[in-house]
């Protein structure tokens, strides 16, 4: 939390900041909100994205958030080969997977029970990702596996691949599908309509229909290639099938150059793809209280550094008051537009909240760089001046010059047995502080004759609770019974 303060015409304005270099550091909740550099190279709130979730029929899943990359479902295991983190280049999530061209690619390995494991009768399967290509050259191989199948004694090679041909996407599938009766060898190709886009998302997925043998390659949720996998014999539908013998690893990137994200293969036909980038929720942080000072300061306005496209938004609320109900404050929310006057609001403590919403489609989030509180606070009056203290029997007289500032409501007199220590008890007025009321002279009876008291004046405001000034210049004065 950031302070600073300016002048104005009516007085001085402060201002407390969050965001920014702060980092958001006062915020006490948030809900489906993540912070992400932003401009200037500071955290940015933004609405979380809905990364895909491993579920019961999901057989790999690869987020490419962190190193080491590793499978969410815990069916492939990291062989060799790497690939880039990263974190500002993303479809969903905190980071995707960057590859700059090597031969290798990432190598996984399929552990037993994985969809690619030796001697694996599949069904129904889906396979997809997000793709952000750099250079859509012929040959670029998003996803590449190599197997081999026994058929009347003899080994006979499968593969299924992903490769960049004519810069779209074409599927191939080599031996991959056989009838119940291990027919003969199959082929299938599955090639792309549109050209696609460098430097851009888009989410590709073919899945397979094993009752039908329907298979179909989408991008962005759009047909682009249909075909039927069956016997041509028989006329029923064919199955996948992980060979026999020892297959290769699962090879991601091999001679790509882009960006790989969120890449699932799951057991059965996914009939909606989320091509969202959210999940429709809203989101929402809120601050702890914040404390301007002084009870009774005033929030002028509340501006905020942020960014809404298409039709996403942003919602921002406010309360105040002067005393924390628990670790909040008390009071409903109220709704502010940035930079607007709030009027009457005024409170020792502030407390904000916002809400995020992404646009229709779901694939922007509004962005909140910085709130920014501009106050006056309610300052204590200024000190009583020229107290002055007259000996008497028995008492003490004094004087003071009222306070001339608005709302001053009182004067509290202190008096004591020693400098700065007002703990007098022996007046007839009752023990020190005493609240003389709004006057600005006083007899004070009741008094020790002989003995030194010392004196000081505080003002008070009407706020509630008040403001007390700083203590005016300390007199004394002893009483004699030789005076009047």
């Amino acid at each position: 939390m950031l302070l600073c303060a300016s002048v104005s015409a009516a007085g001085v304005d402060r201002e407390l900041i969050l965001g920014r270099e702060e980092a958001w550091r006062e915020l006490a909740r948030t809900e489906n909100v993540i912070l992400k550099t932003g401009l200037g190279d500071t955290l940015d709130l933004y609405l979380d994205e809905d990364e895909y979730a491993s579920a019961p029929d999901t057989d790999l899943l690869l987020h490419f958030d962190q190193e080491p990359i590793a499978d969410s479902s815990g069916h492939y295991r990291l062989l060799g080969g790497k690939a880039l983190i990263a974190s500002q280049v993303t479809a969903l999530g905190s980071a995707s997977g960057g590859f700059t061209g090597e031969r290798q690619g990432l190598e996984l390995a399929p552990l037993p029970g994985a969809l690619f494991a030796r001697g694996t009768r599949w069904g129904d399967f889906t396979i997809e990702f997000w793709l952000h290509p750099a250079l859509l050259s012929d040959g670029e191989e998003v996803l590449g596996w190599i197997g081999s199948r026994y058929r009347e004694g003899r080994s006979t090679a499968q593969e299924l691949r992903c490769v960049v041909r004519k810069r779209t996407l074409a599927w191939e599938f080599s031996n991959f599908f056989s009838g119940p009766r291990d027919s003969a060898p199959s082929s299938f190709r599955l090639q792309g309509l549109t050209p696609l886009l460098p430097r851009v998302w888009h989410h590709h997925l073919v899945r397979y229909d094993s009752l039908s043998g329907l298979l179909e390659y989408l991008v962005d949720g759009i047909p682009e290639a249909v075909t039927y996998a069956r016997d041509p014999v028989q006329g029923g539908s064919l199955s996948p099938h992980s060979g026999e013998a020892d297959s290769a690893p699962l090879i991601l990137g091999r001679g790509l150059v882009g960006f790989l994200d969120e890449l699932r293969i799951s057991r059965s036909w996914v009939q909606d793809p989320v091509l969202a980038r959210y999940s429709g929720r809203s989101g929402s942080a809120e601050s702890r209280p914040l404390d301007l000072g002084y009870t009774g300061t005033r929030v002028k306005r509340i501006a905020a550094v942020y960014r809404a496209e298409a039709d996403s938004g942003l919602f921002f609320y406010y309360r105040v008051a002067d005393r924390l109900q628990a670790e909040d404050l008390e009071g409903s929310w109220r709704q502010f537009r940035p930079g607007e006057e709030l009027g009457e609001a005024r409170g020792r403590f502030v407390q904000l909240r916002v809400e995020l919403y992404p646009d229709g489609r779901r694939r922007l989030s509004p962005r909140l760089s910085e709130l920014r509180v501009v106050y006056e606070q309610a300052l204590p009056p200024a000190p009583p001046r020229s107290l002055a203290a007259t000996a008497g029997n028995g008492q003490v007289r004094l004087r003071w010059s009222p306070v001339r500032e608005e709302g001053v409501r009182g004067y509290l007199l202190y008096y004591g047995y020693a400098p700065g220590n007002y703990h007098g008890a022996d007046g007839d007025r009752g023990p020190s502080p005493i609240d003389v009321g709004a006057v600005s002279e006083l007899t004070l009876g009741g008094l020790e004759n002989g003995r030194l008291y010392y004196f000081a004046v505080v003002a008070y405001d009407g706020t509630e609770p008040p403001h007390h000034s700083g203590f005016s210049r300390e007199v004394s004065a002893r009483p004699s019974g030789a005076l009047p």
